[in-house]
Parts: C-alpha cells; structure tokens; sequence
C-alpha cells in the first residue's frame, strides 16, 4: 500500500478525476454549487449543467507551506518508510509455517488473543487483546455492515458529514461495529456517544479556531484531548465497549497494529483516540506517547482503515481512495468526484485547520459522497441484525 505521505508529496499537480456518471450531486445539493475557495462570491446554480471544477492554485500557493505542514510530512514519510519495512517483515515472520504457530504462542504469553491478516491490506497484521475480545463477545445483537473510517487528520469534518447520512438512513444504528484510526476513531466515539453530527462539528470549530490563533505543530494534541474532555458524555466509554476499535501503532518491538475495544473509564478511551491520532513530534514535542505501557504512535500508519466486528465492513476515507491505490473502499471522494480540491489543498487541510466556512463545505462533500453510495446501497438491501458476526470476525 501507498504510504499516504508519499502519495500527497508526489502529485503536485491538481487531481481530476474523471466524472462518474452514476453520481448525481443535484440529489444532495440543488440549491448551491460547493466551491472550495473561500474568497469566492456563490453563484446560482444550472439545473441543466454540471458545476465546474475549481481552478488549480498557482505555483506559489502550491510550494508554500507552513510550518505545522511541514512537520506533519517530515515525521509522517519518515514514520511511514519504517513502519512499512517493520510489517513487511512481520508478516514474513507471521506467514512462516515453521515459525507462525511458535510466534502466535508467544504472543498468547503476551496477553494477544488474536493474529490477523487484514483482508484488504495483507501487508498488515493486526492484534487483539484478550480482554478486548471478550468485550466483542459480551454483545448480544450484531448490526452488519459496520463501518471503518480512515485516518483523516483535520479533514474530520467528512467523517462527520458520512456519519450524518448514514445514522439518518438508518445505515448506523446503536449495534452496529465501528471502527476507526486517527479522526476516524475520534468520530466513532463521537457516533457511539450519541451527540449529532453538528454539534461534533461545532466543536470542531472552536478547535480548529484555538489552533489558528496559537499554533498548530506541537500542540495540537493538548488542544484535542481538552476539546474531548469536554464534549464527550461521562459514560461514552461504556457506550463503545465492545463495538468501537480504536487502532493504534506499537512500535516495539516490532510495529504492528493492535486494536482496542475495551475500555476502563472515559479517560482511557480519550488515552485510546489521542495515541491512535498520535502523528509524532506533531500533536505532541516527543516521537511517541505510551498507552497502556506500550510505546505507541499514530494508528493510521499501520491500520488506516481498521476492520470492524462485523461479519462485513464498509470503509471510509477522508482521501481520493484511487489514488492510494487502495481497494474496497466503500465512500471516498471517488463516489462523487465532482468539486474536489486538490490532492495538496486536502493534505495542507488535514494537518492545519482551514477557515470555517471550508469545514463546512468538507462537511457537505462527505454528506454527498455517503448519499451517491447510499443509491447504489439501498439500506433494506444491504442492512441486517448479525449476531453471529462476531464469532466469524474473531477467527484466527
């Protein structure tokens, strides 16, 4: 898989996907055309055509950055070139006949319940504790799909608007799995909590407002953990017991991905989203964070879109999904191409807060983009209660 540094810092050039003639944005939006630059005057939409993709940005705003930018791609293209050397190897280890029941063995010594290959990674192998699994077991009713959403960074206004068609549609319900990395995490405490969409944007805002004005690189991770602290309910740990995961990075002694589902109090959970959000020497001036007394770093660099406990999943990504080279995404802005920004505005977006007016307009596209999948995925087609799910997804 494509490291998603790498992908952003080699595609310079505007990204134009070619238009996809089952999608249809008049569906969601017929009063008002999106346009990603905030200095634009609106105009009134043409029932009769299709709105135009926005001008690509001269060279200069292209190469200029800041400095909370350039941190993020320093430490995550060297993050990532690691990590993916440490899997590779992993999974060699993993694959062994001689070696992998020995390696399973020693993990079980080590409190690991489960060893899994991801179905739409296989590079990746991730872990489950115990105590974890048997929080996914204490669930008696199963709703299938669950949904997974990807690492996103402050692009988390899309998974907010996916999650607000979804939840109306009768896509998410109180049993269905999620799971998530980085914002994608955060959104499904969100979802789990019970808190509208709108407000988890709202408060989105008086984050991305607070970085603004103080600074972004090396602080933005006491920012968020006080912005959780106040927005999430007392009992939202009890409430994602057992059916949000929450990826995390270990990176000793080799970097593996370990996903968590049990939680002991709403400070764990906060301790579980902050280090799966962890993007090194960025949210905090250190190379990683200790959760749980592992060494632990951002969860998107191993598992970017983790599996839920679903029999099946539908994930979900903040990033053109073709352009990662990723397969089997469900909703990405590949549902629904039209008015996209370009692949850098979208990075320089996810690692510094733009102004509110764009966070509303991201909010918007994942709205459509989870409205253009959600016609070709009827609800009544496609949702079912499960229970036996869970059994299923716990095979090793």
């Amino acid at each position: 898989m494509a490291s998603l540094s790498s992908f952003f810092l080699s595609n310079r050039r505007p990204f134009r996907p070619p238009l996809n003639p089952k999608s249809n944005p008049h569906l969601v939006f017929p009063l008002r055309t999106l346009n990603f630059s905030s200095k634009s005057t609106p105009h009134p939409p043409n029932p009769n055509s299709k709105p135009p993709l926005p001008p690509p940005p001269p060279p200069a705003a292209v190469e200029k950055k800041s400095f909370a930018v350039a941190t993020g791609e320093l430490f995550l293209g060297i993050a990532s070139r690691v990590l993916r050397r440490g899997n590779y190897e992993g999974v060699a280890m993993f694959k062994d006949d001689e070696e992998s029941e020995s390696y399973f063995l020693k993990r079980r010594k080590e409190g690991i319940a489960t060893v899994v290959e991801d179905p739409v990674q296989p590079e990746v192998v991730w872990e489950q504790t115990e105590k974890d699994v048997e929080a996914e077991k204490s669930r008696k009713k199963v709703t299938s799909p669950g949904f997974s959403f990807s690492a996103a960074g402050l692009l988390f206004p899309y998974h907010l608007g996916v999650a607000k068609l979804l939840i109306e549609k009768g896509y998410i319900k109180e049993t269905t799995p999620l799971a998530g990395s980085s914002a994608g995490a955060i959104v499904c405490a969100v979802v789990a909590s019970g808190a509208s969409m709108q407000e988890a944007l709202d408060a989105t805002k008086i984050l991305a407002q607070d970085c603004r004005l103080n600074g972004t690189a090396f602080r933005l991770g006491a920012v968020l953990r006080e912005i959780l602290e106040k927005f999430l309910p007392d009992d939202v740990h009890i409430r994602c017991n057992g059916r949000v995961r929450v990826a995390v990075t270990q990176i000793l002694w080799r970097p593996r991905g370990l996903l968590v589902d049990q939680f002991d109090s709403k400070e764990d959970l906060i301790n579980a989203v902050f280090t799966s959000s962890f993007i090194p020497g960025y949210l905090a001036p250190r190379p990683a964070t200790v959760f749980r007394n592992r060494l632990c770093i951002d969860g998107g660099l191993t598992l970017f879109m983790p599996p839920t406990s679903a029999a099946q999943t539908v994930r979900v990504c903040a990033f053109p999904a073709s352009r990662l080279g990723l397969q089997g995404i469900g909703i990405s802005p590949d549902c629904n191409p039209e008015n996209r920004a370009t692949p850098r505005q979208l990075f320089n977006w996810a690692l510094e807060p733009a102004e509110d007016d764009i966070l509303d307009k991201i909010f918007e596209l994942g709205y459509a983009d989870a409205a253009v999948w959600a016609q070709e995925n009827p609800v009544e087609d496609l949702v079912r209660d499960d229970s036996s799910s869970i059994s299923s997804s716990l095979a090793q």
